[in-house]
């Protein structure tokens, strides 16, 4: 279809009634999704034999492509959650860099716990951990969160195989591994950035309470990792969880990118490096974490959390694919395109804006990542990026300024007894400052990474 400034107007109109409904009348995503997508494509002049077919065939693509890989990205999460398999995680890293670095440790151990588990959990599991450090260590406690919330979010947001970045790679056409991979700079920015500001002198000053915790001599070792009378997961298997479906992954990226076309080696690297069995790996190994478990009876709830935590996921995805799918048939895509082509504005902040916009009016990174990337998908020819930068840029922005809105930012708050103000300048102002060293970094990266 032949767009223009109606065309234009109509998305503006939609993505108004879109944020309206979720946030103000309290209309569940999925189904604000679904209206918006109907609404709209009758609003663009899709014929209406068309529009039906056209908002199912988004919403089934999509969850075709990415739906089983985020299922067993959510039951990898769960079995991590429910063996204390994420308290290895972290213990293992104190022990490595141990307490004059504490806050590194909190920073990595955020960083690495959140790519398989969702941040609120993630913020739940290691909370105590920063807490029994601080008063441990005399450490102020902000400096710890801080530097925990930023390696959660900062990988919650753009590492796949979190359900967020991984549908809006899909959404988009993006190539997961490289996604991965680039993630992991940009994130590693993300992190660096706002654990700085959390540990500065400024911050330690204007926040230098130290938990207190009158039990702290039992729950804390000498070696400052938490202690518990639960059998703890081996450690060396705890990590190949979340990095053998990792390394996966990237190296079949890598090898398509690098190994000449014919090769007799690429279909076994494309089988095995795909996330479907990349992660069934991964949940396979996640399984013997703690065999005192497993039973059939235990695997089954585990898979049945998992299939429960994930639908909203899916449903949304494909809901948010639905509506890309009806931008994308009105070719509003290719006309704001060609408008923001003939500004200075350089095309990757485009779609960073446009999560950053959602993220502040919302409050869910998940649901930005998944309407940025149905916002932006028709704008990618005309903004010319790559599809891995794109998705990497909408993953900026998705958690910018997390503040009262945001479950995540309660959570924080409430869950270690922050005052509102604390919970602003750790949770808002922390996420703002990586949400910006982030996207630099993608900035950086898409001159490497070219169409």
């Amino acid at each position: 279809m032949e767009a223009g400034l109606g065309s234009l107007f109509v998305m503006l109109i939609s993505l108004v009634i879109l944020v309206v409904g979720i946030i103000k009348l309290k209309v569940h995503p999925v189904f604000a999704l679904i209206i918006v997508a109907i609404g709209s494509a009758i609003g663009f002049g899709i014929p209406l034999k068309d529009v039906i077919s056209t908002v199912t065939g988004g919403f089934g693509g999509t969850i075709g492509s990415i739906g089983i890989v985020i299922i067993l990205g959510c039951t990898m999460g769960v079995i991590l959650e429910q063996t204390s398999g994420a308290l290895v995680l972290a213990n293992t890293i104190l022990k490595i860099v141990g307490k004059k670095r504490s806050s590194l440790a909190m920073a990595i151990s955020g960083y690495l716990v959140s790519i398989p588990v969702f941040s609120d959990s993630a913020i739940v599991i290691l909370s105590p951990v920063a807490r029994a450090l601080s008063a441990r260590g005399g450490v102020p406690l902000f400096a710890l969160l801080g530097a925990l919330n930023a390696g959660i979010l900062a990988t919650h947001t753009m590492v796949p195989p979190t359900p967020g970045p991984l549908a809006a790679a899909g959404t988009l056409g993006a190539d997961v591994g490289l996604v991965i991979a680039f993630g992991l700079i940009s994130a590693f920015a993300y992190t660096t950035a706002a654990t700085l500001y959390c540990n500065s002198t400024w911050a330690r000053n204007k926040y230098p309470h130290v938990s207190k915790m009158s039990n702290v001599d039992t729950v804390v070792g000498e070696d400052f990792t938490i202690q518990t009378d639960k059998k703890l997961p081996n450690a060396a298997l705890t990590f190949a969880v979340i990095l053998v479906p990792v390394f996966l992954i990237c190296a079949n990226s890598f090898a398509v990118m690098s190994i000449p076309k014919g090769s007799a080696i690429l279909p076994y690297l494309g089988f095995i490096g795909h996330p479907i069995p990349a992660l069934s790996i991964g949940v396979i190994l996640a399984l013997f974490l703690d065999t005192s478990l497993f039973s059939k009876d235990q695997v089954y709830a585990w898979f049945d959390r998992a299939v429960e935590s994930s639908g909203f996921i899916i449903l949304a995805t494909g809901a948010a694919g639905a509506f890309g799918a009806v931008l994308k048939a009105s070719g509003v895509g290719a006309y704001l395109g060609a408008l923001i082509a003939s500004t200075p504005l350089p095309a990757v902040f485009v779609p960073f804006l446009v999560a950053l916009l959602l993220s502040v009016s919302n409050g869910s990174a998940t649901v930005s990542l998944l309407t940025g990337s149905a916002i932006i998908l028709p704008l990618l020819p005309s903004l010319g990026i790559h599809p891995v930068i794109g998705t990497l840029a909408i993953a900026a922005g998705s958690s910018f300024f997390y503040h009262a809105n945001a479950s995540h930012f309660w959570v924080v708050v409430k869950s270690n007894d922050l005052s509102m103000k604390e919970g602003y300048s750790l949770v808002s102002v922390g996420s703002a400052i990586g949400s910006v060293a982030a996207i630099i970094a993608v900035w950086i990266m898409s001159f490497f990474l070219t169409v």
